[in-house]
């Protein structure tokens, strides 16, 4: 991906104009929104950051539905920039009401002069002045996936999977924007008050008023505190490791299961993490790092898990066989859209397909590293059947699954738990 930070750097580029041009990356790049996010220059701070932040992923939440509603007015593909543009005003457009949309068109229009053509600014103004009712003719209705601003494909998968009710009740969870959590381990004396105590235990929910730097950081760098969202506490719990065991935790980075596993172990035992090297590693092998204790032995291992054997393990002193075997495999991510919002860019039908065929490789893989009578989890943070219930009932099935049963799961959908959605199986080798 081209580094933006050039462009990002002038002091009279405003959080609009950061925004449109992250957009214009995202629609050029092919990369992650997060990796975008990546390229704000740090001292890109204050009200400029948190606009432009709330604008790109704003645009991007919505984008669906404003390319429903700006094509027709196309008659050949708009350039990135100009799309970006269409994109940023149209969240602005269903965000703010009427009476503040001519003010949108005028300033959508201002600020496209410093970012494209006259040309191109004479097709914006004719756009965007079309735009607002092009919106408002989309009804949930008539295109509930168009006015929900999904693919119209996985709106038809899910309403065949789970019904028109929970499907209707999914779309609208998933434009609402993510509530952020911090998970302590230890709590302190004295709980700040922008942290509001939730149903889950150890979880909190971080207030809009919270002061990061003062409030949630020292609790970040002392090591007892973790930002994830409640469900992730489902996986580690059903696995549900004893102090003393070994355990392994496959796709491992960041980390953030390894921090559940340690404390569920009382941080006695020894944690074996293992992922592919890369950016991700360096974060897992810093919260391995703040996991280290007399009692607790972290160990690491840069490694593909397809390509593991119990060579690798014996050359890195390491035991070739565990008590838990965590594997959080790769997937979709249909079920932490509200959170990823560009999932519903980037993923189509053919990927959820091949999602199943890797997850059944790698559950294969990492029952191999299972002692007998222990237990291994399967988890992923996708809804689809396809994912979770078939691939554990494929590998069962199988003969590397002969061995083993299943003897619990539990699964997350939601618009019914009130956050992330996930499922967790946890099978036993008898």
């Amino acid at each position: 991906m081209r580094s933006i930070k050039f462009s990002l750097s002038k002091k009279q580029i405003t959080g609009w104009d950061a925004a449109a041009i992250l957009m214009e990356t995202y629609l050029s790049a092919g990369a992650k929104a997060d990796q975008v996010l990546g390229q704000l220059p740090e001292d890109f701070i204050g009200e400029r950051r948190a606009g432009c932040q709330s604008l790109f992923l704003g645009a991007l939440r919505h984008g669906h539905r404003a390319r429903a509603a700006f094509s027709p007015m196309l008659r050949k593909p708009a350039r990135p920039l100009v799309e970006a543009i269409l994109l940023v005003a149209s969240y602005e457009f269903l965000s703010e009401p009427p009476e503040r949309h001519p003010k949108i068109v005028h300033h959508a229009v201002e600020r496209s002069k410093r970012l494209v053509n006259r040309f191109e600014q004479g097709f914006l103004n004719a756009v965007l002045r079309k735009l607002p009712n092009a919106l408002s003719a989309i009804s949930v209705e008539s295109n509930p996936a168009d006015y929900h601003s999904h693919p119209n494909w996985l709106v038809k998968r899910w309403t065949m999977e789970f019904g028109h009710e929970n499907t209707a009740a999914l779309l609208n969870w998933n434009q609402r924007i993510p509530e952020k959590y911090i998970k302590l381990y230890q709590e302190p004396d004295i709980i700040p008050t922008s942290l509001q105590a939730t149903e889950w235990k150890n979880f909190y929910r971080i207030l809009p008023t919270a002061d990061w730097k003062a409030e949630i950081e020292p609790l970040l760098n002392q090591g007892t505190a973790y930002i994830k969202d409640p469900s992730t506490r489902l996986a580690p719990e059903i696995l549900a490791p004893n102090p003393g065991d070994n355990v392994l935790d496959l796709c491992a980075a960041p980390g953030g299961k390894a921090y559940d596993l340690a404390h569920l172990m009382k941080r006695k035992g020894r944690i074996v993490a293992v992922d592919l090297p890369g950016n991700r590693i360096n974060h897992l092998r810093e919260n391995l790092k703040n996991l280290e204790q007399k009692g607790l032995k972290p160990g690491l291992l840069e490694h593909d898990v397809r390509e593991l054997e119990e060579s690798i393990f014996t050359e890195n002193n390491l035991p070739g066989s565990y008590d838990c075997v965590m594997l959080d495999a790769p997937c979709s991510n249909t079920g932490v859209i509200q959170r990823r919002t560009d999932v519903k860019w980037r993923l189509n039908e053919r990927d959820i397909k091949q999602c199943a065929a890797l997850q059944l490789e790698l559950l294969t893989k990492a029952s191999k590293f299972v002692k007998a009578g222990a237990r291994l989890v399967y988890s992923t943070c996708s809804i689809e059947t396809q994912e979770n219930e078939k691939v554990v009932e494929q590998f069962l099935s199988s003969e590397a699954g002969v061995e083993f049963k299943k003897v619990g799961a539990v699964t997350s959908r939601p618009w019914e738990t009130g956050h992330d959605g996930a499922g967790a199986f946890l099978l036993e080798r008898v």
